[in-house]
């Protein structure tokens, strides 16, 4: 994920998150379930500052950051990082609109800077490990490449 800010090299993020329904997709879930561990594991890839101002300073911080979700809750990384206040980029639910604006006007990116690069899980019949791995997509690696070419610390 590219995020806001510039968070700790590593870090374990432990916070129960109370389930958040979706009129359609959630019409049968339980209205009184208590919150549920939530645990994500986060480590800072690289960082960049960047010479656009989305408010009071005249520059911008955001980190490229694999995080990894040691639990299953929904929205679990969007909200995590919302609320360690470093928004995944492009989020319209959870991240901040300043920051996706910029991503937008500046750069030509507007989706959300978030992919799995790698899945690992059990087969369900045959217990066989199974990996998948992908590199990133056209917009997220502009969304790199810009970010390197306007760094103000190179």
């Amino acid at each position: 994920a590219i995020v806001r800010g510039h968070p700790p090299a590593s870090q374990l993020w432990d916070e129960p998150l109370v389930e958040k329904r979706d009129r359609i997709a959630d019409k049968k879930a339980r209205l009184d379930k208590p919150a549920q561990p939530a645990v994500t594991k986060l480590v800072t890839l690289r960082s960049w500052t960047v010479p656009f101002s989305t408010g009071k300073y005249p520059t911008s911080r955001y980190s490229l950051i694999n995080a990894m979700p040691l639990t299953g809750r929904k929205h679990q990384l969007r909200r995590h990082l919302n609320h360690m206040a470093h928004p995944i980029v492009g989020d319209t639910t959870y991240g901040d609109r300043r920051h996706n604006r910029l991503f937008r006007e500046t750069f030509g990116v507007g989706r959300l800077l978030l992919m799995a690069t790698r899945l690992k899980l059990v087969h369900p019949v045959t217990g066989d490990s199974i990996v998948i791995e992908a590199k990133e997509d056209a917009e997220f690696r502009i969304a790199i490449d810009e970010l390197s070419k306007h760094d103000v610390n190179n």
